[in-house]
């Protein structure tokens, strides 16, 4: 068993270690949005482990089974020596059995982690989920709670622009009109629930628990004042009946002569039920003389009390949830911002562009610039005389973004039309044409294809070697007549001895 004394210094030492790296990873320069996201992420990681460790060392310290304490004698009593040699010779019997087993101090696994910290071009792995449209927490992605809202009843119908604009302002919002129950109270858990699980990815050390208790305090108190903005009418009681003094009537009888109306309004201003015969409202009515409300039977209490401290219930917490989506959306103000941006320019762009998009425009935040003063180039558009990307017509219009590839020069990429042609004239298409054994001359022009471009070598060969000098057909000789005819029809004719 391990000495209580050591997991006590080990558990201090590792305390110490992990506020250090914090500290080192709060200073660490983060170059690109992933890495600030991931460097809360680790920072939350150690904070999580510094509590653990701490109750860890609260549990020790408070010594329950008191394994602590007989240590402590053991280690300070009259046989201190005794006690050391003994624990020494134990460690050195398990080193001998085990040789090969080392465990790792805590000063390797730190380094380890301090070395990563202190890398800025570290690699930065996905150590968060998030969507496509989120990219990596930069923006939101509302999409599903818009559709769930313009669902909803009674609720003006708008895009989701103006969705993204104003989905925290629940005032514009009448319960009037809109009974906020149901769907409406569905809708609010949706929203809370991804901006709540919003931050935990983005901003994992932001305390919202304390923000939301601070909240409900506040909204409780409005709430019960009737002074909370949209919900004032909710904590306004109903005008309520004129009670009736008992005290001049001796019996139900008596109080029958006040009418039906009458006792109606005098049981309801109790909080009693009002139905019944006149007899009925009388006798109890007359069953309240001399005692108080909490001593009577829950059967003559009204429903009524009961379904309005409900509803009032629900109103509240309703009100607290869209208290804590403001407080929320307030926090998430540059990439409410940042949405709203990424939604117009994709608004702006048009179809095909948008397909384009998709298929050439990759977001990695690894390959963002490090120099910050670098200008916003997501399609890797060709700079400029001024340092800047060139206009996008102006890309399409010299076709760089049609890409054309050449076989021979190994596969090789070409970005537009003129440097495609430009390329026949170049070292790597000529060292490919002398690597096949071609000449690169004006009849490959065009060809990439290694095939092609050896058939047509072939072909050309064979052409040129049907045009060389043949002396049977091309040499020419002239008979005592005068006919000039070829040097094998002479000799046939001069064998037959025709000449």
């Amino acid at each position: 068993m391990d000495s209580v004394l050591e997991i006590i210094r080990n558990l201090h030492e590792e305390r110490e270690r992990l506020t250090d790296t914090i500290v080192k990873e709060n200073l660490a320069e983060k170059l690109t949005h992933k890495a600030k996201v991931n460097s809360e992420q680790r920072v939350k990681k150690f904070a999580d482990r510094y509590y653990e460790v701490s109750a860890e060392l609260a549990r020790l310290y408070k010594d329950e089974d008191g394994s602590k304490s007989l240590e402590m004698d053991a280690v300070g009593g009259p046989n201190e020596f005794a006690e050391f040699y003994s624990r020494l010779k134990v460690i050195k019997d398990a080193h001998r059995r085990n040789p090969d087993e080392l465990a790792e101090p805590l000063t390797v696994e730190f380094q380890k982690i301090n070395d990563d910290i202190i890398n800025p071009e570290r690699a930065e792995p996905d150590m968060v989920e998030f969507s496509d449209e989120e990219a990596y927490g930069r923006f939101l992605d509302l999409h599903a709670q818009y559709d769930k809202f313009i669902n909803l009843k009674n609720i003006k119908r708008v895009d989701y622009m103006t969705y993204l604009l104003n989905f925290d302002k629940f005032t514009d919002i009448s319960k009037t009109t809109t009974k906020k129950t149901g769907a409406y109270k569905e809708y609010l858990g949706s929203l809370k629930d991804y901006l709540v699980s919003f931050m935990a990815r983005t901003r994992p050390l932001h305390d919202l628990e304390a923000v939301f208790t601070e909240i409900n305090e506040t909204v409780q108190k409005d709430f019960e004042e009737g002074t909370l903005t949209g919900w004032e009418s909710d904590n306004k009681s109903e005008p309520q009946a004129s009670a009736v003094d008992l005290s001049p009537y001796g019996s139900a009888e008596e109080l029958e002569g006040l009418g039906l109306e009458r006792l109606k309004g005098a049981l309801m201003a109790l909080g009693l039920k009002c139905g019944g015969t006149l007899k009925e409202r009388a006798e109890r009515l007359f069953a309240t003389k001399g005692h108080k409300l909490s001593d009577l039977e829950k059967a003559v209490m009204s429903s009524n009390n009961v379904d309005a401290e409900k509803q009032k219930a629900r109103n509240l917490a309703l009100a607290q949830t869209e208290a804590h989506i403001s407080a929320i959306a307030g926090i998430l103000t540059e990439e409410r911002t940042g949405t709203r941006e990424n939604v117009e320019r994709k608004q702006a762009r048009s179809a095909g562009e948008v397909e384009e998009e998709e298929e050439e425009e990759i977001l990695i935040e690894e390959e963002e610039e490090v120099d910050e003063s670098a200008p916003y180039n997501p399609k890797n558009l060709p700079l400029g005389w001024d340092g800047k990307p060139i206009p996008y017509w102006l890309y399409k219009l010299h076709g760089l973004n049609l890409s054309y590839s050449c076989e021979i020069c190994g596969n090789q990429t070409y970005k537009g039309p003129k440097a495609f042609q430009k390329h026949f004239n170049e070292w790597r298409h000529s060292h490919g044409m002398r690597c096949l054994g071609i000449p690169n001359t004006s009849h490959f022009a065009n060809i990439t294809k290694i095939k092609d471009a050896l058939d047509l070598w072939n072909k050309l060969k064979a052409e040129k070697e049907m045009a060389k000098w043949n002396p049977d057909i091309d040499e020419e000789y002239e008979d005592s007549s005068g006919n000039v005819v070829t040097r094998k029809m002479y000799e046939d004719l001069k064998r037959q001895g025709l000449l």
